[in-house]
């Protein structure tokens, strides 16, 4: 045996080394959380084999348009009187009467606010579109691409925030995709506690500061308000549906009864579920946001002087100069603290608040610690992940218990070894010594395939297990390549030596062009796939990596070995 022999030997024992040791947690079934093995990973399994949750969630893309479109009009509105003096008011309506399920603002005013108003919209604002001019008012809406850009902007934010908040939550390998121009799938493999899962999703978490109306609350009877809307206009909540959109639909009977720059909001008793907030205390907040959650730094958990879980939070040095200028200008004032369009409190501004901190509290008194400790970690959770920029709304859930995932698991090993066992019968029935090399040649190659999707962190699914079936067929049939050629080698007069040196460089031609034309259609798959596409192409691609390593350099080292302990033979077994 020469020196580049060794060497190649070398190097393959190294690797195979290195592969058996990212095998052992896996097979060995090791505690990676309690050893001091080097390699801590295993082969993480895909919502399809160890079950988990499958969820669609729709996304608000309506109610993005509305706030969007209502805070540019608020914004347009305020520069124009303090950069012209010149006073233009502005009203929402719902669906406009030219973009059909598009939001629009009126702008209303004299002839010279209107007309600076239109001026200032073509040059500096020109995602909003005038849609119709009347004498007195502009009806505008964002335009088209505005939406559109707005829309995939949103899909986009909510992913990012829905990921950073599973990474938290601790799950491994989730899958987070879009679907159509309103729905996000999210496959959450071996997750066991869905309520909190789902919970820790779906919200909000938008946090703001808004001031409490202290005149309209002097002034106006809440209680007869509401009152009114569930007797007159039949507005109830009813537990398990959606509470924003309740308080919506109270605010809406509740124009003209309300100043406009108003909302009504509400405070829950210490200790009642999100479920019963309208059991709580009303409030009529300023619609303005003062502060947004957009400046948050961070948020922990904390404890009162009572031993009771609370949320204390930091804003950035934007925020807290804000934050300062406002309770300072603001004292003797209340300021809610609003989390998800609920009060959860409404302090008095006894002084003015420097550095930007402030506490949430989760309630006190006759409530369960244990409970309030643990909404108070989600809570921190979302809100250091972000707030999502839509409402999600869960249209679909379904849990794929443990039991599939083990069927699958046991169905697939049974009908694989039922293949693999039909698969070096006959390579070992037809080609002989040399059949029994190829089955060697497989096992290092599956057990390749597998240490490299352990090491790179995949997630195996039953498409992956396909891929991986795929690749070992796709093995064969490169041994099966070069076999044949060693043979015609040596039916055409040369010898065992030269026939198998001929055989694997004459066959390595084919054996790239095939692999090859394999890999493009993977990478296409890999680029434009989704979920278990990209799973499988994943898979195709690393065995066709590991099948050329081990058909042509592990075959050959172990083919080379082999005609060495038959020295001066002139027969070969295949």
């Amino acid at each position: 045996m020469d020196r580049v022999w060794k060497l190649k030997l070398i190097g393959v024992i190294l690797v195979f080394t290195i592969v058996g040791m990212y095998l052992y947690p896996t097979f060995s079934n090791l505690d990676v959380q309690n050893t001091s093995f080097p390699i801590k990973k295993k082969v993480n399994l895909g919502l399809d084999l160890q079950g988990g949750m499958y969820m669609v969630f729709s996304v608000d893309i309506q109610r993005v348009f509305k706030e969007s479109l209502e805070k540019r009009a608020a914004t347009i509105a305020e520069r124009l009187e303090k950069e012209k003096s010149l006073k233009v008011t502005t009203s929402y309506v719902g669906d406009a009467m030219t973009l059909s399920d598009d939001p629009h603002v009126y702008f209303s005013g004299d002839a010279g606010a209107l007309g600076a108003l239109k001026e200032m919209l073509a040059t500096d604002y020109t995602e909003i579109l005038v849609i119709q001019e009347e004498p007195a008012r502009l009806e505008t809406s964002f335009s088209w691409i505005h939406r559109q850009s707005l829309q995939e902007r949103t899909l986009d934010q909510s992913i990012q925030v829905i990921r950073n908040r599973i990474d938290e939550f601790g799950v491994t390998e989730p899958s987070i995709v879009t679907q159509g121009t309103d729905r996000i799938v999210i496959e959450l493999p071996g997750v066991s506690d869905l309520d909190r899962a789902k919970s820790l999703i779906g919200r909000t978490a938008k946090l703001e500061f808004k001031l409490v109306d202290e005149e309209a609350m002097t002034k106006t009877n809440l209680g007869e308000i509401l009152q009114a809307a569930e007797t007159d206009a039949q507005i109830k909540f009813e537990a398990g549906k959606s509470f924003l959109d309740y308080v919506e639909r109270v605010n809406q009977f509740a124009k003209g009864k309300i100043p406009e720059d108003s909302v009504i909001a509400f405070e829950r008793n210490s200790g009642d579920q999100v479920q019963n907030v309208a059991t709580g205390i009303p409030y009529i907040l300023k619609m303005r946001t003062e502060i947004s959650g957009d400046l948050l730094r961070d948020a922990y958990v904390t404890f009162d002087q009572y031993g009771a879980s609370q949320v204390a939070f930091k804003l950035e040095p934007t925020g807290a100069a804000d934050f300062a200028a406002l309770t300072e200008k603001n004292i003797g004032r209340r300021m809610a603290i609003v989390l998800d369009g609920i009060v959860h409190s409404a302090p008095n501004i006894e002084s003015k608040i420097p550095g930007g901190e402030g506490v949430i509290t989760l309630g006190r008194g006759n409530v369960d610690q244990n409970q309030t400790l643990k909404e108070a970690n989600d809570l921190s959770i979302v809100l250091r992940a972000g707030a999502l920029p839509a409402r999600l709304d869960l249209s679909e859930q379904r849990v794929i218990g443990p039991t599939l995932g083990a069927d699958s698991i046991s169905k697939g090993v049974t009908a694989g070894l039922i293949g693999c066992a039909l698969i070096v019968i006959f390579m070992i029935f037809y080609y002989r010594v040399s059949g029994v090399i190829a089955v060697i040649s497989l096992v290092l190659n599956a057990s390749m395939m597998i240490a490299i999707l352990i090491g790179i962190g995949a997630t195996l699914t039953l498409p992956g297990i396909a891929g991986i079936a795929l690749g070992i067929g796709i093995a064969v049939d490169s041994n099966v390549i070069i076999f044949e050629r060693i043979r015609d080698e040596i039916h055409e007069g040369a010898s065992i030596v030269g026939a198998v040196e001929r055989g694997f460089d004459r066959a390595l031609t084919c054996i790239i062009d095939s692999h090859l034309t394999q890999a493009i259609i993977a990478i296409i798959l890999l680029s434009f796939g989704t979920g278990p596409i990209k799973g499988y192409a994943v898979t195709l691609l690393i065995s066709i990596a590991t099948t050329l390593f081990c058909a042509v350099i592990v075959a050959k080292l172990i083919f080379d070995a082999y005609i060495g302990l038959q020295k001066g033979t002139k027969k070969m077994s295949i």
